[in-house]
């Protein structure tokens, strides 16, 4: 029921230069992204090969702007008060698997890219954020930009230090009480610093 005009502000199809529309995400699987209320703002989405890029998100739209969008968010909010602690990873799975298993105040900010509107975001729900981000060179890069978040935003940001080639998703479905160990013992953000 939506005209194309709508379909491409949405993002949700493409028209190359010949003209001809075509589904931006075809032969992806689909991960909704929703808002605090649960609306759906965008989309990600990921491949079933190995091709590369392994995942892909919404164009910027009116409604969708991946730098101000936490995956989860609307599954989490209660979880982050209730626990006093946001709990931040990378990926889609990582949240959905957090989330099967009773872990219900973690979210993704979908890449590696923290940025201040997200921890903004945080803010008003906790003081406390931890970050779980991969175990690579990448992850690392994007713990130490977040030194700056705690000055800035008057938040406690500490580090999940993540056993080596293992990403969160990997280490819940291996045994959650590991996990939730990593949790409590997860380091401030100036002394990874320091060790890095």
């Amino acid at each position: 029921g939506y005209t194309e005009s709508e379909l491409l502000t949405a993002g949700l199809i493409v028209e190359p230069e010949a003209g001809k529309t075509h589904d931006r995400f075809h032969n992806l699987l689909m991960f909704p992204i929703l808002d605090a209320r649960g609306r759906t703002t965008g989309f990600g989405a990921r491949v079933l090969d190995d091709s590369l890029p392994k995942y892909m998100n919404s164009s910027q739209t009116p409604i969708f702007d991946k730098s101000n969008s936490l995956y989860g968010i609307n599954l989490a909010m209660a979880a982050i008060r209730q626990q006093n602690r946001a709990v931040l990873v990378e990926g889609y799975m990582d949240v959905i698997t957090a989330h099967q298993n009773g872990l219900h105040n973690v979210i993704a900010s979908m890449g590696t890219s923290v940025t201040e509107k997200q921890v903004s975001t945080i803010k008003r729900l906790t003081k406390n954020i931890a970050l779980a981000l991969d175990a690579d060179a990448a992850g690392e890069e994007a713990m130490l930009r977040c030194v700056g978040y705690e000055n800035r935003l008057d938040s406690e940001v500490k580090v999940i230090i993540l056993p080596k080639g293992k990403d969160p998703d990997d280490v819940i479905k291996q045994d959650a009480k590991i996990w939730q160990h990593l949790v409590v013992e997860a380091l401030p953000v100036i002394d990874y610093t320091f060790n890095m």
